[in-house]
């Protein structure tokens, strides 16, 4: 990819002869003179500001520090220095350094992101980006879009564990003018393996509760070809009743280097089968779900100064939800049975010129969804796939277009990136809705860049908002999509020793969709669906990591966010169920520590205090007691790592404290978890 060229001024000059598309995005590099002079890039989640390319037919030569550019030999090029928004990438040694086991586990260590918990070891997760809801934030996988149109619940049904991916990339912020639909306060892309190295690699571990997990992956390349191929499988007895748990992951992705271009597939399947105690109510603990998830795409990439991307996807969900695992009652006539099935198609196009970056493309995607619970009546009943005793009695179709115009251009120390998405959607009288915005940033100095953003996102009804009708919900067909103009301004300050940022945003959102009832209701009256009227989020968020490298200790890094929300309503007063339960305070400290030769230590320490209330349910008296705040607590997890070359042992522990806490009200957590295993390695 490099060649090194020793000067007459014994200095090393790096050229980059060209770019190619092995990582998704963010890279690191050393302190040397960097010469580029063919960048070749492809569309992920860090390409919002492409400035460096302007020039992209001629030879520049610049010097940048560690600061301003971070360069990896398999990863697409971005400048850190040009990017005006906050973005965090975490590295597969971050990974592997942090006391986690799931994906779920590891967002929850990121102070903009508020993961709510109903299943641990990645079961069933919440995840809110800067105060949003749920269902407000996009997740990707390679790049591609594996977002759940039933309900946000699902979107983190991931067909890959820790062990496959190399890098997650989280976009604090709207995103929809670049992602499309439902990139509404934010986004996340899982980048798997990208290395052109041969390997095996497996991890074992086992802990309280009966947990047993284990995982295996292999990359292989021959010829022109890659391949990589992962399995994982977990299972546990669970922490207390009805939370047991029995999971497996398949994955496979291949490449294909051709003088046309480069072809990409992959394809993901992921099965649980859970103990649901108490996930939607406390009244009845005994609940069970399985869900099945299918995802497969296409991936070509061609082109110079004019790339042409075409991809093609498909995601297949399946849900069965069980109210009663055990002994059901005697009014309970069955299970709920959905499937949903999504079908895409995206292109994307750039064109570099002395005068910037013009990215343009457009979208289809087709979402269906097969149910007795959620969508239109039928007339008919028809055997539900893979479920002995399932089946459909009703249905719903919707086509989503996007189209995108963006433009990005450096002018010395000040870039600017801005664009608009033109989005229909067949639930909505044919009306296109256009979502502009403009990323702008300064460079003051080596040390300091500042950036201020204005975007426009929007998030559509999920077909749980749209349809769901239960003992305590009714659904609203008639919602209209959720829209929010966000402002951001932000600065951030690198040397050797620190890397930190701070920005403060504020976002107004308009028909955001919400589960309300009156203030005051009764516990019998029903939560429904409506678009409210508005909800204002101001907030700030901080990261910083100090590099010190005394007393042990390696790195130190903080991360703290302040958020405060306002609901209101038109016509009455009505209480939320989810928008005003979001964390005002998280604070996240990890240290990163070398014990002794090849020991280390990770110890991150958690505060969260949520703002809101959740109406108490009492176990013993089986009925609800009344309004309970939530209270808030510190948590401390560890994790020691042990490396033998080829092989390394670990142990970690969570809540090392024991510490009682719920991250949704009436769903207890586990307490102290102990777990211990070892992974290893084998290249060839």
């Amino acid at each position: 990819m490099n060649n090194q060229i020793k000067t007459n001024f014994k200095k090393t000059i790096t050229v980059f002869k060209q770019w190619n598309r092995k990582g998704y995005a963010v890279f690191n590099s050393l302190h040397r003179v960097i010469k580029i002079t063919t960048l070749t890039l492809s569309y992920s989640i860090v390409l919002l500001p492409l400035q460096v390319l302007s020039q992209i037919d001629s030879t520049i030569t610049k010097n940048l520090d560690l600061e301003e550019v971070v360069v990896s030999a398999q990863k697409s090029p971005v400048l850190y220095s040009q990017l005006s928004r906050m973005l965090t990438t975490v590295t597969d040694e971050e990974i592997k350094n942090l006391p986690v086991t799931s994906v779920n586990d590891l967002l929850e260590h990121f102070s903009g992101i508020d993961i709510r918990q109903r299943g641990v070891n990645g079961i069933q997760s919440d995840i809110s980006i800067r105060g949003g809801s749920f269902d407000q934030n996009l997740i990707l996988l390679n790049g591609v879009n594996i977002s759940d149109p039933q309900t946000g619940h699902h979107s983190l049904n991931l067909p890959v564990d820790l062990n496959s991916i190399e890098r997650i990339e989280i976009l604090e912020g709207p995103g929809s003018r670049v992602f499309g639909p439902n990139a509404f306060s934010g986004a996340i892309n899982i980048i798997t393996n990208q290395s052109d190295n041969n390997y095996t690699k497996a991890q074992f571990t086992a802990g309280d509760f009966r947990l047993f997990a284990g995982n295996v992956a292999t990359s292989y390349k021959i010829g022109k070809t890659k391949h990589f191929l992962s399995f994982s499988k977990s299972n546990s007895k669970g922490y207390m009743k009805n939370t047991d748990f029995d999971q497996y992951n398949m994955f496979y992705n291949s490449n294909y280097n051709s003088e046309v271009g480069k072809i990409d597939f992959q394809l993901g399947y992921s099965n649980k089968e859970f103990g649901a105690n108490s996930f939607y109510t406390p009244a009845y603990p005994d609940q069970f779900e399985e869900t099945k998830t299918t995802f497969a795409s296409l991936r070509f990439e061609t082109g110079d100064k004019i790339k042409l991307i075409p991809v093609v996807y498909y995601r297949r969900h399946q849900d069965r939800f069980e109210l009663f695992r055990y002994d059901p009652a005697s009014w309970y006539t069955g299970h709920n049975y959905h499937l949903t099935d999504i079908y895409g198609i995206k292109i994307d196009s750039r064109i570099s010129t002395n005068l910037g970056v013009t990215a343009f493309g457009a979208e289809i995607r087709s979402e269906n969804i097969w149910s007795n619970v959620l969508g239109n009546v039928t007339g008919d009943t028809i055997s539900a796939i893979g479920e002995s005793e399932g089946f459909y009695t009703r249905k719903y179709s919707r086509t989503i277009s996007n189209y995108f115009l963006e433009h990005s251009l450096e002018l010395g120390q000040f870039s600017m990136s801005a664009g608009v998405l033109s989005s229909w959607v067949s639930e909505d009288d044919f009306d296109f809705t256009f979502y502009p915005g403009v990323d702008l940033g300064y460079t003051l100095n080596k040390r300091f860049r500042v950036y201020a953003t204005v975007n426009k996102s929007l998030r559509l009804p999920t077909f749980t908002d749209l349809f769901y009708n239960g003992p305590s919900n009714i659904g609203n067909p008639d919602l209209k999509p959720e829209e929010a103009w966000s402002y951001e301004l932000g600065i951030k300050y690198n040397t050797k020793i620190m890397e930190s940022s701070i920005s403060y945003f504020y976002r107004d959102a308009t028909n955001v969709i919400e589960w309300v009832r009156p203030q005051n209701a009764s516990v019998d009256d029903k939560w429904e669906t409506q678009n409210l009227t508005h909800v204002e989020t101001n907030g700030i968020t901080f990261r910083g990591k100090i590099n010190v490298s005394k007393w042990s200790i390696q790195n130190m890094i903080f991360s703290y966010a302040w958020l405060h929300q306002n609901a209101s309503a038109s016509t009455e007063l009505l209480e939320t169920k989810y928008s005003m339960n979001h964390l005002k305070h998280n604070l996240i400290i990890n240290i990163n520590q070398s014990i002794w030769r090849n020991l280390t230590l990770s110890w991150v320490l958690k505060y969260q205090d949520r703002a809101g209330s959740y109406l108490k349910y009492d176990i013993s008296s089986n009925m609800y007691v009344g309004e309970q705040a939530f209270s808030p607590y510190w948590l401390v997890d560890a994790k020691a790592n042990y490396n033998l070359g080829l092989f390394t042992i670990f142990s970690e522990v969570s809540n090392v404290f024991n510490k009682e806490y719920i991250d949704i009200g009436n769903l207890e957590m586990p307490g102290r978890w102990f777990k211990a295993g070892f992974n290893v390695q084998i290249g060839y």
